[in-house]
């Protein structure tokens, strides 16, 4: 995985490992007993899906098929930390980021928080004045000002070490979830919460942020909660991961759920993007939905697109929409 980056091109952030070994005559056969068609069985197999398996696993996308959360790193950490929080009616902050996954992540973590009975704010930095990740002045306006005692980071964190350690000095716990590339040194927090961490062996490396998101969010009400695989759709599609394994499988579910989505923001977003519902594909989420996000992210203020993901008012979640259709 590379680092993030900003041009005025789309551009992946992962370094794709295509598999340039040809599939053989077997492979084929076992392609064609499952439907596939010889064009579709190629780029399934460079795609690393090469056994009966594989193929089932590709084409049924089950949720039963997602990985247990708990086989992330310090997930129970994580998990025992905030369900303490909400007991003891702390004050918890949810620090996202300014682009499509950073904002539904913070979306998840905050439906899923506000489901438990916890007292939730979320702050998505400014990219011009905040900048990427753990923020200190942000972090210390928070907590001495709203008297925040439990951060969790959302598609952001790993490479937090002076913010973080500014907080755990103040006696405030920080819980990382993220996806970004693992730095020499990680940050001294409550807990990580990484896909890739070394101390732990995921099964899937490739979550984008809205994903180890909706593990942490699994593992926090018990039960896979499906009504909020519309907002993982939109930030894996947007962050450009690999649409394979649990990705591909929460992809499928999230956009069949998108086209039917009772999020107000999200219908207004697709009303003035001209998208009908029932054509939700990837190509509308990554043409259409996501740079409509990202262009939030632009302003000086991204903080509405909480409202406008997880909101109930009509006129509100118009009138950010409108405000981002006249940003692009």
């Amino acid at each position: 995985m590379t680092g993030r980056k900003y041009k005025n091109m789309i551009t992946s952030t992962y370094d794709w490992k295509i598999n340039t070994k040809e599939p053989d005559a077997g492979f084929f056969k076992l392609a064609k007993e499952h439907g596939l068609a010889e064009t579709a069985a190629k780029i399934a197999y460079e795609r690393g899906i090469t056994t009966e398996e594989n193929i089932e696993d590709f084409l049924k996308a089950d949720l039963s098929h997602l990985h247990d959360p708990y086989l992330l790193h310090d997930m129970d950490k994580a998990v025992a930390r905030i369900r303490q929080a909400i007991e003891n009616y702390e004050q918890i902050l949810v620090y996202g980021d300014y682009d499509a996954d950073g904002m539904t992540s913070a979306s998840i973590v905050k439906e899923a928080l506000e489901m438990m009975g916890a007292e939730v704010r979320v702050y998505l930095p400014n990219r011009f004045t905040d900048g990427y990740g753990p923020n200190e002045s942000v972090y210390k306006y928070f907590i001495e000002q709203e008297g925040i005692s439990l951060i969790v980071t959302v598609d952001n964190g790993v490479a937090g070490n002076e913010a973080i350690a500014y907080a755990q000095e103040q006696g405030v716990d920080v819980i990382v979830t993220d996806h970004h590339s693992m730095p020499a040194q990680l940050p001294d927090a409550y807990a990580i919460v990484h896909p890739e961490h070394p101390d732990a062996e995921y099964p899937f490396k490739y979550l984008a942020g809205c994903g180890v998101a909706f593990k942490l969010a699994t593992a926090l009400l018990e039960t896979i909660p499906t009504e909020m695989l519309d907002l993982v759709a939109i930030g894996t599609i947007a962050d450009m991961v690999s649409l394979t394994d649990e990705n591909r499988i929460m992809v499928k579910v999230g956009l069949e759920i998108l086209k039917t989505t009772e999020r107000i923001g999200l219908q207004e977003l697709l009303r003035i993007s001209d998208v009908d519902p029932t054509t939700i594909s990837e190509e509308t989420v990554g043409f259409k939905l996501a740079p409509q996000l990202n262009a939030l992210g632009r302003l000086d203020d991204p903080n509405p697109a909480i409202e406008l993901l997880t909101g109930f008012d009509d006129e509100e979640a118009q009138a950010i929409a409108l405000n981002i259709n006249a940003k692009k």
